[in-house]
């Protein structure tokens, strides 16, 4: 028993001092076999995949200590570009051969421990065998952990360093263990990989989250046995998947599949011997980059003479794209451009000396050495540029393609640098503005992969800064800005704070727009350090003394950092207390969209804003548009992992006319990453002040002398900055700016001079013209590389993965054009004249576009290439051939071109999936399409067979497999594949224009492997084709050519070639009889439907009607044929509603007799009857019209009161009046409480229910408010037809009469005196014709008529469109006529003769609930089916739409074939909304209005609140609207904000009431009140002029100048000066002072919009900000009206004059303690007293503030010195309004 334990204990020592680190022995040589496998594509079975394999023996010797060496012998690569798994290898000889030499070159490794080190390798060897041999040594990377059997690390390998899991299973009967680890390739600490044009890409880790679009994992699986050194691997194994998708990866994605098997297959005792040559260090296990960077994925050549190559290339595009672009151009440019980056410098100057001046060659070098985008392209231009040997145009044109696709490196920053310091780019504005924001962008691209970006590369951008602003150079200034901006880098915040108003001292120098752009520099720096652009931007935001422009920007800014929590809580708080209403309203529309976004980067944003906004939204919410606004809208389908945001940014002026800037911008969300794809801001904060230039000599302007003293007499008055610059704009592409440009007077005038100047003095423009006349040819290409983006992984087999899109477009126009003018231009012959000349243009024009888009994942070596691509091209063509004849003073245009001979395609667009394969020894690809042509045999057709019967041939499809597939693939070989037909679809459509002989086809064709997944990447996956053809169309006889001819004016007669009569209407208006038979038809029927009050009258009218009706056919048979079949059909419908009583009739009067003593029965047997006769009816409803339904529903109404008249009389014969009267109102009540929207109700009536209860019920009912949609809309028409409705039987059959059919066939008629049909009164006053000249003379085409008679009462406008064929009635109508000033109506008609389909529009003005409203009203009868499919595709969309736009929406039953559209005008900026459709019903209230709406206020003076005659007024309107008011009335004031105090005025001096308070002071108005002599005065100083108004009694004075005006009205430059009522009026709109009124009540002051916001003085600013209402001369701002209105008042010197009032700066008369110590407190603001000499005998109190100061301090405060302290209280004094003086005054 203890031998026993004694070996058991020794066999456990022996295991456990086994050492399972691989190694091998020095002495002896490992010989493997190796198999490495690449495969791209789909993972489903049975598709087409392209990959590569390599197959050879592996030889391992130690030659050193830790050092051994690597051996390939009998090396064999195969290619693979089949159905997998069905189709074999097949080998790559030549390939073999060429690589066979360098991959048996032996390589030594180091190797310890598992842990593969430092790699040798003779230098000649190819960085890509060499790479394949790291692949190998890739498999024996293993670490063996003695203690743990489960582990994780990070672990070193081809691929980098990632994160690796590791299990050990040890084997007691096998002796060895089996390790097994998994690598996570998207957890890496350091991954290998090469990113090439993604640069402007940023990527998105919340977008990730949702599925990432590439995702790599890699298992690997060893078998150890112990050894003598250590455990020797026998097996080892590897799998590795990539896959991709630029959708959501949970809807499958493509993959690369990587596979090695490395089996040991013998062990020599003698080691290999050692090579004799140098070998090399060639790094670690780690994957190296090599030519595959240079190398692009979709072309694969031999450039042996690359100049020659290019020279072919070249001929080829020239030549093959001339008159229209070639379908390969975009392929053909594509293989130019990776041309030219192999070329050298010197080909690049042999190339341009060959076509240096042959302008077709010239362009296509020009545009493709910036697409190669190295230092060899860069050299060249940078060369070119200082010889002076391209125009600026193509300098700039090429400079702005080359910053953008250089490749940013170590060879190209020198380069770019020493290009934008050249002496020839200096001095062209030009192109300096483009080299310094290419190189930021350089810049940018260079240090995004890199975390601190080089000082030296930044420098020339500091310095240029640093030299702006010690120049001052406001242009400089902003273009250094813009280039840090660029460049986005933190090491830039410094210099960009120098111009930042807070960081900065002389910062606040600077104009508004080059803060602004200072703090937009900021954008880009925020995507690398958020945290310090949120501190700035914070502070921006928060400093009040800031403009709110730069506070805008500011907020642009922090969110587009992306606050924190805590941020956007302070944010919030601040806006509560924010003074400035324009920042406060963008600030809260900015966080209000970010809370409805949708997009993944923004979601943490949007969940902080959405607690901020509710507590914003009850002070902020209702702000209207005249504040700035952000609006947000945005989109993201997590399923295709794609997305679009679109901001716009308002930045409103004070004056509200024009915006100060509007910004734009477009960010894309695609494949995980994101990118702000455009931007576009124009700025025209100075197109205000050319709109108010005055054209009047400079001397005339204000007096100096007048216009300063009133301004020196305001304490510490700051003027308000003018801008520079009339516009201003800016586009980005990426987020880079690319160009800037400013609009300035000099360039107007230019453009103007330009127009309106002779040719002779414009050479450029003359040269056009003559070449014009001369005839001109011109052809134009322009190829774009539109897209490069590349990601390069490696695999573990050592051949790279590639990730790329291309994209390349060429744009051809071939231009031909001859031009004659008549009289022909001389040498004074200026532009101008071109409207009264006789032009004759001869043209042929075809532009055409091709593009070429590129998507593949595969290998890219520069010696194999194998994978998927989709291939997408797509090509428009337009060729345009016409004859122009234009006589401008005939107002004659005339337009001929040749019909369609041959089908041409206008649009072709196909994308096809392939595995593609090539390498560079065969240049001719392979290709196979992913989707298999064999397999398209339909799943129908193929028969059924059990699993039996399909069990024996799977066996035998397995064995058809190759040797070498079976090995490796054995779970993939099922021998059948998924049949892709099912998601085959082909498509042809063509519509037909026969009249004009030609036809547009659409057709299109689609197979994809959405059979296997629907998903979006298996949908593009496969064969798709679409175009769109136009084609002849055979006619009855050729076609010579079409025509299009417009004439109007006096001529437009002349044109019209077919007479329209209008047969049908004039047929109506002459055969009366007909109408008066239907009119007495629908009186018997009226008749008929009144329900009788016994058994024996209802007998008699039943029986009567029939003899009614048939006396009534008779009498209109002599009428024509279409007026017997109007009475067919009426009397029809009359024999159905005849026989519809009769049953109702019959079956009331049985239950009637039956129950005579039981009301209740008869109300319920009436009830029940009513109710079968409206179903009956209601199938009936949709053959009727919209008014006659209207009609059929009125006649229910009656029917059912009628019945419970019936029911009640039966029960009550003695009361039974006003028992049917109740019981009408009882019903009327319930059916009212217990009716819901869209549900069916039966009328019911019950003697029983009381009046009291019913009274009780309404009265109930008539609490709760109606909602907006059941108001009832009020028509302000009055309709001319009252009488005949007085004479109707009832108010509600009336109000269904007057728009019933019948009345509005005969509303044109009655509308005017003129005929139905306008051409027989008046000539029409536009036609045009359209037709198709044919070969026999017929006329074939369509003639447009337009007709107006503005003479009439009632003004009315037809258009008639006719089909020009001899034999053919198809005619559109439309009539529209003006009722009144407050209604119009029209109606469409088309059809034969106008009758097959009919709509008809009113627009009424009235009112909606005390609101003046507009309702806008459309039904239709018939329309065509398409346009009724049309029309409930868009009603599916309407609810959401409403719920998006915040629109309410209710389920109600409307007209059937009615639209109604009501606004209601609730304020001047509010409206409310209703829309009204056939089962929906969707409203909302205060929509915000941009512009304040004619109402109220801002009436037209002398015009009506309604009316049509409102849109003369238009322009008026919005003048009147966006100018500003303030009222005086008494000593209420109302400013120019619309805010009311109460203004205590001080006697007989003068306040300013508004004043123009920019730098150019153009107009004061200032008021003085002398309650002692009961007089008002008013005095105007504008224009040089002093206008005084003074009133005394009843009659006012007027002086100009000091000298009385004799006489009115009176005009000068600009000033008038007329009485209106009892009043006077002093206009000077010229000047800003739009109109000021003055009488004994009141004064009105009104300013041009452009003004506000420039204003000052007791009225305001008028700039919106009501919370800054009270803002003084000195700036502060106070919340005392007394306080406000006593620091604009004016004091005079001297005792002599009026003013006994002076301004004192007053020491508080009381001490206050400070932080615990005594102090005395001075006025910072002056304070009204009374002169010396002088008491006061009127005071008030005002709040002033305050500066303390200690009590024994001996500091001597100065009046001026006290204005400019700090306010540390604020106290109420009391100051004087009214003084009485002795002579001691002073």
């Amino acid at each position: 028993m203890k031998g026993l334990i004694l070996a058991l204990f020794a066999t456990l020592v022996a295991s456990s001092q086994i050492n399972w680190d691989p190694d091998f022995s020095s002495s002896k040589t490992y010989e493997y076999s190796y198999d490495g496998l690449l495969l791209s594509g789909l993972p489903e079975k049975g598709l087409a995949r392209a990959g590569l394999k390599v197959q050879c023996k592996v030889q391992i010797s130690g030659v050193a200590q830790k050092m051994y060496l690597l051996k390939i012998i009998d090396p064999e690569i195969k290619e693979y570009n089949g159905n997998w798994p069905k189709d074999p290898f097949s080998p790559a000889e030549k390939l073999t051969q060429a690589l066979a030499s360098q991959l048996q070159r032996p390589i030594k490794f180091e190797y310890y421990n598992g842990r593969v080190g430092n790699i040798y390798a003779a230098e000649d060897i190819a960085e890509t065998v060499i790479n394949i041999q790291r692949g190998i040594l890739n498999l024996l990377q293993v670490n063996i952990k003695k203690t743990q059997n489960v582990y994780e690390l990070q672990e070193a390998g081809i691929g980098g360093v990632c994160q690796t899991s590791y299990v050990i299973q040890e084997e007691q009967k096998g002796n060895r263990i089996i390790v097994t680890k998994s690598k996570d390739l998207n957890n890496c600490e350091d991954r290998v990989k090469k990113d090439i044009g993604m640069a402007y890409m940023e990527h998105c880790a919340y977008c990730q989250q949702r599925g990432r679009n590439l995702r790599g994992a890699a298992a690997y699986t060893y078998i150890m046995k112990p050894s003598d050194t250590g455990a020797l691997i026998t097996e080892a194994n590897a799998q590795e998947i990539h896959q991709y998708t630029p959708f959501n990866e949970r809807n499958g994605a493509a993959q690369m599949e990587a596979r090695q098997k490395l089996i040991l297959v013998n062990v020599k005792n003698n080691p290999v011997r050692a090579v004799d040559i140098q070998l090399e260090r060639r790094g670690n296990l780690q994957y190296e980059f090599a030519s595959e960077v240079l190398q692009t994925p979709i072309q694969l050549f031999r450039a042996k003479n690359p100049e020659t190559e290019i020279v072919e290339t070249l001929h080829h595009l020239v030549q093959n794209n001339q008159k229209e672009v070639h379908a390969d151009a975009p392929a053909k440019f594509l293989q130019l451009t990776q041309l030219l980056r192999t070329a050298s410098h010197p080909n690049f100057e042999a190339i341009w000396k060959q076509f240096e001046n042959r302008r077709d060659y010239r362009r296509w070098i020009l545009d493709a050495i910036p697409a190669a985008g190295n230092a060899h392209a860069l050299r060249f231009f940078k060369e070119k540029i200082q010889e002076n040997v391209l125009t600026t145009a193509e300098a700039a044109q090429a400079l702005v393609t080359l910053m953008h696709l250089t490749k940013a490196d170590h060879d190209t920053m020198p380069l770019a640098a020493a290009l934008v310091n050249s002496h020839h780019v200096q001095q062209s504005p030009i192109l300096r503005k483009i080299a310094f924001l290419g190189y930021g962008t350089l810049v940018y691209k260079y240090c995004s992969a890199r975390e601190n970006c080089p000082e030296n590369f930044l420098q020339p951008l500091h310095d240029f800064a640093a030299d702006a602003a010690s120049k001052a150079h406001e242009e400089e200034i902003v273009l250094a800005l813009k280039a840090l901006g660029n460049a986005g880098q933190p090491a830039s915040i410094k210099r960009i704070q120098k111009f930042l108003p807070g960081f900065s001292s002389s910062a606040s120098h600077f104009p508004v727009k080059v803060q602004a752009d200072a703090v937009m520099a900021l954008r880009n720096i925020a995507k690398k350090e958020p945290k310090r652009v949120q501190e700035i931007a914070v502070q921006l935001f928060m400093d009040k003394d800031l403009h709110h422009e730069v506070r805008i920007m500011a907020c642009i800014v922090l969110f587009e950092a992306k606050p924190p929590v805590a941020l956007v809580a302070a944010i919030s708080d601040a806006l509560l207390k924010e003074t400035s209403l324009q920042l406060a309203s963008f600030a809260y529309s900015h966080m209000k969209s970010l809370s409805r976004s949708s997009v993944p980067d923004y979601q943490p944003v949007a969940a902080s804003v959405n607690v901020a906004i509710k507590l914003l939204s009850p002070k902020l919410d209702r702000l209207s548009y005249r504040y700035s606004k952000a609006i947000c809208i945005d989109t993201f389908k997590t399923e295709w992992m794609t997305g679009v945001a679109a901001n716009t940014f308002i930045i409103n002026s004070p004056n509200n006319v024009i915006p100060a800037a509007v910004m734009a911008k477009v960010r894309g969300y695609l494949a995980g990453a994101a990118t702000d794809l455009v931007e576009v801001g124009v700025r025209a904060e100075g197109l205000q002040e050319v709109l108010m230039k005055q054209h009047i000599p400079v001397n005339s302007m204000p007096s100096a002398s007048k216009m300063e003293r009133i301004i020196k007499a305001l304490s510490g008055f700051k003027a308000l900055p003018s801008s520079r610059p009339l516009m201003s704009a800016y586009v980005k592409l990426f987020g880079q700016e690319i160009s800037f440009a400013d609009l300035n007077k000099n360039a107007i005038e230019h453009a103007m001079q330009l127009a309106t100047g002779p040719l002779d003095r414009h050479d450029t423009l003359r040269r056009v013209v003559q070449q014009l006349q001369d005839g001109a040819v011109a052809q134009w290409s322009k190829p774009v590389l539109a897209a490069e983006m590349r990601r390069i992984v490696p695999t573990c087999v050592g051949l790279p993965m590639e990730i790329s899109l291309y994209a390349s477009a060429v744009a051809n126009a071939a231009i031909n054009v001859h031009t004659q003018i008549s009289p022909s231009p001389s040498g004074d012959f200026r532009l101008a004249q071109l409207l009264n000349a006789n032009i004759q243009a001869q043209a042929e024009v075809t532009p055409s576009v091709s593009v070429h888009t590129i998507a593949l994942m595969g290998i890219n070596t520069h010696l194999v290439q194998a994978g998927m691509e989709i291939y997408a091209r797509g090509r428009t063509v337009i060729p345009l051939r016409f004859t122009a004849k234009i006589d401008m003073k005939e107002r004659n245009f005339k337009f001929e071109a040749l019909p369609s001979q041959q089908e041409d395609e206008l649009v072709s667009v196909s994308a096809r999936a392939f595995a593609v394969s090539r390498h560079v020894q065969d240049l001719s690809e392979k290709k196979t399409p992913v989707i298999p042509d064999s397999a398209k045999v339909s799943i129908w057709k193929q028969q059924f067979t059990s699993e039996e019967q399909t069990f024996s041939p799977r066996l035998h499809g397995m064995s058809r497999l190759s040797a070498e597939m079976q090995s490796v693939e054995v779970p993939y070989a099922v021998d059948h594949s998924p049949n892709p037909s099912r998601s085959s679809t082909a498509q042809h459509a063509c519509y037909k224009a026969t009249e004009f002989g030609f036809q547009v086809c659409l057709e299109g064709k689609s197979q994809s492997a959405a059979f296997i997944r629907n998903s979006p990447l298996y949908t593009i996956v496969g064969d798709h084709k679409a175009k769109i053809a136009l084609k002849p169309v055979h006619t009855e006889e050729p076609i010579e050519k079409l025509q299009i001819e417009i004439q109007a004016g006096e001529k437009a007669a002349s044109k019209i070639i077919k007479l329209i009569t209008l047969k049908e209407i004039k047929e109506k208006e002459t055969h009366k009889g007909s109408e008066a038979a239907v009119q007495k038809l629908m009186e018997i029927l009226k008749t008929d439907e009144s329900a009788p009050k016994n058994l024996t009258q209802r007998s008699s009218s039943s029986s009567s009607s029939p003899s009614s009706s048939s006396s009534q056919s008779n009498s209109s048979s002599s009428s024509s044929s279409s007026s017997q079949q109007n009475d067919k059909r009426k009397q029809n419908l009359n024999v159905k509603s005849r026989r519809r009583y009769s049953r109702s009739s019959s079956s009331s009067s049985s239950s009637s007799s039956s129950s005579s003593s039981s009301s209740s029965s008869s109300s319920s047997s009436s009830s029940s009857s009513s109710q079968s006769s409206m179903r009956r009816r209601k199938n009936k409803a949709d053959e009727l019209s919209p008014d006659d339904q209207k009609d059929q529903n009125s006649r229910n109404r009656r029917r059912n009161k009628s019945s419970s008249s019936s029911s009640s009389s039966s029960s009550s014969s003695s009361s039974s009046s006003s028992s049917s009267s109740s019981s009408e109102s009882s019903n009327a009540s319930r059916q009212k409480k217990k009716r819901q929207p869209g549900t069916k109700q039966a009328w019911s009536v019950s003697s029983s229910v009381s009046s009291s209860q019913s009274s009780s019920e309404s009265s109930q009912e008539q609490i709760r408010d109606p909602e907006i949609y059941e108001v009832k809309f009020k028509s302000a028409h009055v309709h001319q037809h009252t009488n005949n409705r007085q004479r109707s039987s009832s108010s509600e059959s009336s109000s269904s009469s007057s728009s019933s059919s019948s009345s509005e066939a005969s509303s044109f008629a009655t509308a005017t005196k003129k005929p139905r049909f306008l051409g027989d009164a008046v000539p029409p006053v536009l036609a045009v014709i359209l037709r198709a000249v044919r070969s026999d003379g017929r006329q074939q085409g369509y003639q447009v008529a337009l007709y107006h008679d503005s003479t009439a009462h009632k003004p009315r406008l037809q258009m008639m469109v006719a089909d020009m064929k001899e034999k053919s009635k198809w005619q559109i109508c439309m009539d529209a006529v003006k009722l009144s000033d407050q209604k119009a109506t029209a109606m469409l008609k088309w059809g034969q003769e106008c009758q097959d389909y009919r709509m008809s529009f009113k627009a009424t003005t009235g009112q909606l609930s005390a609101h003046p409203a507009v309702q806008i009203k459309a039904q239709w009868w018939k329309i065509p089916r398409r346009a009724k499919a049309i029309g409930k595709m868009i009603a599916n969309y309407v609810p959401a739409a409403a719920y998006f736009l915040g629109f309410s929406e209710r389920t109600q039953r409307n007209p059937s074939r009615e639209m109604t559209v009501i606004f209601a005008a609730t304020s001047t900026r509010t409206i409310d909304a209703v829309v009204k459709m056939p089962k929906l019903t969707v409203f909302t209230r205060a929509i915000s209005s941009p512009i304040a709406l004619p109402f109220g206020q801002n009436l037209i003076p002398g015009s009506t609140q309604s009316g049509w005659s409102m849109v003369n007024n238009i322009p008026y309107m919005l003048a009147e609207a966006a100018a500003g008011h303030c009222t005086l009335n008494r000593s209420k004031i109302n400013t120019f904000n619309n805010v009311e105090f109460d203004a205590k005025l001080p006697d007989s001096c003068e306040v300013i009431l508004a004043q123009d308070c920019t730098e150019n002071l153009q107009y004061a108005v200032l008021y003085r009140k002398m309650d002692s002599l009961k007089r008002k005065m008013l005095r105007v100083v504008v224009a040089n002029k002093n206008v005084q108004l003074s009133y005394s009694g009843e009659s006012v004075n007027i002086q100009l100048n000091g000298q009385n005006v004799p006489s009115l009205p009176y005009s000068d430059r600009g000033v008038s000066v007329r009485r209106e009522g009892n009043g006077v009026i002093i206009e000077a709109s010229e000047h800003g002072l739009r109109e000021v009124y003055f009488d004994k009540n009141q004064i009105k002051i009104q300013v041009a919009s452009l003004k506000k916001g420039e204003t000052c003085g007791l009225c305001g600013k008028g700039d919106g900000e009501t919370r800054r209402e009270y803002t003084m001369p000195s700036g502060r701002l106070t919340t005392c009206p007394s306080a406000f209105t006593q620091s604009w008042t004016i004091t005079e010197e001297t005792c002599d004059q009026d003013c006994k009032l002076k301004k004192e700066f007053v020491k508080l008369d009381k001490e206050i303690t400070i932080n615990d110590k005594n102090a005395k407190c001075y006025a910072t603001e002056p304070v009204l007293r009374c002169k010396p000499g002088c008491t006061p005998t009127e005071t008030t109190t005002v709040q002033v503030p305050f500066h303390c100061i200690p009590t024994d301090s001996t500091v001597s405060l100065v009046e001026e010195d006290l204005s400019k302290k700090n306010d540390d209280i604020k106290e109420l004094v009391n100051a004087h309004l009214s003084c009485s003086c002795t002579r001691q005054c002073s």
